[in-house]
């Protein structure tokens, strides 16, 4: 074979055709694999790799939602929101002399320290918050100041702050809402999930400099509102018993109070007030912190002789004595190695059952808790709700203190002192609801402040009435009724009776434990209803420590005529009562 036909063969002058073939092929495998990843990239992974570019200058943020209004039961606001602006920085694309620049700039503004303004802005990362809640005017003063100087990576965020149009008006039971807009205490906390809404979001492109493009190239997706929540207070009823407690707490230097106002028919709460207070929409101001708990449902004290009810419905339940059973009591008695007193040191010779409440004998009240027995007393206690929570809708409700006979820390002693409310802890709210029950015929109604909640338009959830259980016999509850508004007309002090109206009620002096022994000051308190029979109120005066009397006949009772007469004339309610004896409403003039 010639020489030129040795090329030709061969391709490549000198190379065997095996070795170039492989390299034709490799060559083409290389090529398939380029225009693979080609195909890869450009078509498979276009929508991946398309936002991953957009993602390098896109700016997205969480829409808080606005929480749902709280209001009471006539529509009145109690809680609403405002628009406020969230200052925002991306610290990424800032220099420090620009973040200084920045910085001094923007904190008289939005009223931080230049020095934390700087920390924020020499930070690491690509989004930072500066400052929360700027009102309007603060946000377009931070516009004109960003425009001026030309600062890059500024921007503002819309947002909603929570408001309370009304002050301290409910603090307690309304709780407040934080700088996140979560909910904390009260319905802000137990009904977070209703108010707090559904956030949106919003996507925004940003330039170079890392600022916001035009608002025509943002995308926003609208939060949703939080639902409505609409509660059995009655603001007006709630003014009135913050009024009287502040001025009894006042006039009396007493430490602190609480006064409920509920519907005894349904368990309705209308007003719920505790002093001191604070003012929800300043919560970060509050010195103490243990402000914001609510006494009427998560404090415990020893109820005293308001108690005294409760253990004289025991007895005529168990139906060991009447209202005319009688006993000879002679201020005192010695059981288990300890000696009981009556409050007033003194006897009370042939004494009726409803005369140990006039007279609020302690000696009276441990004869028929004694009498009653073990067993059936605590029973009894446990079905009027005692020892356990009532569940009404709000945070932090504790179960009080029952010590029972099954307890070992429980003693023979306890049967005694129990029976005049002594080594027994109580929430407010659990013994205005057993008193309740006694002024409804003896049905123990769970308590509630939240009547309706509202999304849309729709009712998603509704609070009604609810019966526990029954408690007493009608006869027991009417008897026990009766003897309650002698207490009222015929006691000893008479301090809250009203001419016209039929009360029933009883006072309290507890003692308060302190370091194995009591303290030199007690807890007043005062329960009462009225009408007597058809019952529209219950109220509860509680007053700790008060300094310049330490009797609830002086300092409680009159705490509740004085609210009382304002009720009566809010809820229009005529005297039920003449001269003869009291009637029916439905009867009175």
């Amino acid at each position: 074979m010639s020489r030129a036909a040795s090329v030709a063969g061969n391709g490549v002058p000198g190379l065997p055709q095996w070795r170039l073939k492989a390299m034709l092929w490799v060559a083409a495998a290389v090529a398939l694999v380029l225009m693979g990843k080609l195909f890869y990239l450009q078509v498979l992974q276009n929508s991946f790799l398309g936002g991953k570019a957009q993602d390098a200058h896109l700016l997205e943020r969480r829409l808080d939602p606005p929480r749902g209004a709280i209001t009471d039961r006539n529509g009145v606001t109690l809680a609403a929101n405002r628009s406020v602006y969230r200052l925002t920085a991306d610290p990424s694309i800032l220099s420090e002399e620009a973040a200084e620049d920045a910085a001094a700039a923007l904190a008289p503004i939005v009223k931080r320290p230049v020095k934390e303004l700087e920390d924020k802005l020499l930070g690491d990362g690509q989004w930072v918050s500066l400052a929360t809640r700027l009102t309007p005017e603060q946000s377009q003063k931070v516009r004109d100041k960003v425009k001026d100087l030309k600062l890059r990576g500024i921007g503002l965020e819309p947002s909603h702050a929570r408001v309370y149009p009304n002050g301290s008006l409910a603090s307690h039971v309304l709780g407040f809402s934080n700088y996140e807009n979560v909910g904390a205490y009260g319905i802000e906390g137990e009904y977070d999930e209703y108010l707090r809404g559904e956030p949106g979001k919003m996507a925004a492109e940003k330039d170079p400099s890392g600022n916001w493009l035009a608002i025509a190239r943002q995308q926003i997706v609208p939060p949703k509102s939080g639902a409505e929540v609409e509660l059995t207070i009655d603001s007006t009823v709630q003014y009135f018993a913050e009024q009287e407690l502040k001025r009894t707490v006042t006039e009396q230097s007493a430490k602190s109070g609480t006064i409920i106002v509920m519907r005894p028919r349904t368990g309705e709460v209308l007003g719920m007030a505790s002093y001191p207070d604070f003012k929800p929409q300043e919560f970060s101001q509050a010195k103490d912190p243990s402000v914001f708990v609510n006494p009427a449902v998560s404090l415990l004290y020893e109820p005293g002789s308001t108690f005294k009810i409760i253990t004289m419905a025991t007895g005529l339940a168990e139906g060991v004595i009447t209202p005319d059973t009688r006993i000879n009591d002679r201020g005192y008695v010695n059981v288990y190695g300890q000696t009981i007193r009556n409050w007033d040191l003194r006897p009370h010779p042939n004494e009726s059952m409803t005369e140990v409440l006039m007279n609020s004998a302690n000696v009276g009240a441990s004869y028929v808790s004694n009498k009653v027995g073990k067993d059936a007393f605590y029973r009894r206690l446990r079905q009027f709700g005692f020892g356990a929570p009532t569940g009404i809708d709000l945070q932090g409700e504790t179960e009080g203190m029952l010590t029972l006979p099954s307890d070992r820390r429980w003693s023979p002693i306890n049967l005694y002192t129990n029976g005049y409310g002594q080594g027994i802890g109580v929430t407010p709210i659990q013994l205005i609801t057993a008193h309740a029950a006694v002024a409804n015929g003896g049905l123990l109604m769970r308590p509630y402040v939240v009547s309706k909640v509202v999304r849309d338009g729709k009712v998603v959830r509704e609070n009604k009435p609810t019966v526990v259980r029954r408690v007493l016999k009608p006869a027991v509850a009417e008897t026990l009724k009766g003897m309650m508004q002698t207490v009222v007309e015929e006691g000893e002090y008479q301090v809250a009776r009203l001419d016209g109206y039929t009360i029933g009620g009883k006072t309290g002096t507890s003692s308060i434990p302190k370091n194995g022994g009591f303290s030199e000051y007690t807890i007043a308190s005062f329960v009462g209803y009225s009408y007597v029979k058809d019952p529209q109120f219950i109220v509860l005066v509680k007053i700790d420590e008060p300094k310049k009397s330490k009797w609830g006949s002086e300092v409680a009772a009159p705490a509740f005529k004085n609210l009382a007469r304002r009720l009566y004339a809010y809820l229009n309610m005529p005297p039920d009562k003449n001269t003869t004896g009291f009637r029916d409403r439905a009867t009175a003039p």
